[in-house]
């Protein structure tokens, strides 16, 4: 009788919810769509097509702006996203399942934050960054203004000791002084946004929640690591102790000692070795292509989350499963679009996951 009890709140709490987000994820492109999308000649039927897909109203928005450049399209489209955000968060009163919600948002007001603390370091005003902002809106609560009125990094840094980056900045801080380059604070600010994501995990009371969400998030969190790591090492060439002290929190089945010896390879093929499948044949199937890893990882990831919306509904899995397919699928646009742009002729199955390609609410198995 307990287990139907707790199955009977979660419906109720959980129902309104996942019609909501259901009619959201219906709304993705379909298979036409991307065929279409990779067919037009040129960035103005690119963008004249999606217009009439779901993402028109932000497409709109875009094609009217006078500044028709790659870079405000980049990060305009994301509206479409924080909209959902937005319905979500609107619709949820629980406060860990909101904290989680707002620490997945939390990456993005992340990436505003690096802009904003590189365009200080180097005197830019915001003017000559804004194509680079994401419009968050109210969403997001930290000082921007009173940011760029600051003209020193430590000052900055300081204006964000009260917020969720504050802690990691300051421990950062010494590094950037000494090293006399932002890359301590930037990696500071993506751990912080982390952590706060594994602890609002943690923090929720539902052991189905919690069981769903972390299958999600966590997936998302090794192949991140998979992918931040040899970046690090292979491109950035950071120490193998740089590249773990680096790496994210929160992954499914990535522990410190596997991230401790990813750390360690040499190259993509002695970093596939220690890895067990899928993630194995992914990277082995890349031929040692950093792009086409990422892009076998994350069609595999994609498979991954679209197993929440299997079984049981009431849960939070779901939410953020179609916030993280959506965000993937945005991903997938801007690829295409630039494609269009600099490569007209190169076919979408280069540049977007196969699994998006296919559309549809079919579940691929993923292992």
């Amino acid at each position: 009788m307990r287990g139907a009890g707790k199955l009977l709140r979660s419906a109720i709490r959980y129902s309104f919810l996942n019609a909501k987000t259901r009619t959201m994820h219906s709304k993705r492109l379909r298979p036409s769509d991307w065929h279409i999308l990779n067919e037009v000649k040129d960035r103005e039927g690119f963008l004249q097509y999606l217009s009439t897909t779901s993402y028109g109203p932000w497409v709109g928005q875009i094609v009217a702006h006078r500044e028709q450049n790659e870079e405000l399209f980049e990060t305009r489209i994301y509206s479409a996203l924080f909209d959902d955000y937005r319905k979500i968060l609107k619709s949820l009163t629980n406060a860990p399942s909101r904290e989680l919600v707002l620490g997945l948002f939390s990456r993005f007001e992340a990436e505003n934050l690096k802009v904003t603390l590189r365009a200080i370091f180097s005197g830019l005003k915001r003017i000559h960054v804004s194509h680079l902002l994401y419009p968050l809106g109210r969403m997001s609560r930290l000082p921007w203004e009173g940011l760029w009125r600051q003209k020193d990094i430590k000052d900055a840094v300081r204006l964000l000791a009260n917020t969720r980056f504050g802690p990691m900045l300051n421990h950062a801080l010494p590094q950037f002084e000494a090293q006399g380059r932002l890359f301590p604070l930037e990696m500071a600010i993506d751990i912080s946004c982390f952590r706060r994501i594994s602890d609002a995990i943690e923090a929720l009371s539902d052991r189905l929640d919690r069981t769903r969400v972390k299958e999600v998030v966590g997936s998302y969190i090794d192949v991140l690591n998979i992918c931040h790591i040899a970046r690090l090492r292979f491109i950035y060439g950071l120490s193998p102790e740089e590249a773990l002290n680096y790496s994210y929190p929160g992954g499914k089945e990535l522990n410190l000692k596997t991230l401790h010896a990813l750390a360690r390879a040499e190259d993509l093929p002695s970093l596939a070795k220690i890895l067990e499948e899928p993630f194995k044949g992914l990277i082995q199937g890349s031929q040692s292509n950093l792009f086409q890893m990422r892009r076998n990882l994350e069609g595999w990831l994609i498979r991954r989350i679209r197993r929440a919306f299997l079984g049981s509904p009431f849960h939070l899995g779901v939410q953020v499963a179609h916030l993280l397919e959506k965000e993937m699928e945005i991903k997938s646009i801007i690829s295409l679009y630039q494609a269009k742009v600099q490569s007209p002729q190169k076919p979408a199955e280069e540049i977007v996951p196969g699994i998006l390609l296919k559309g549809g609410d079919q579940v691929v198995q993923a292992s």
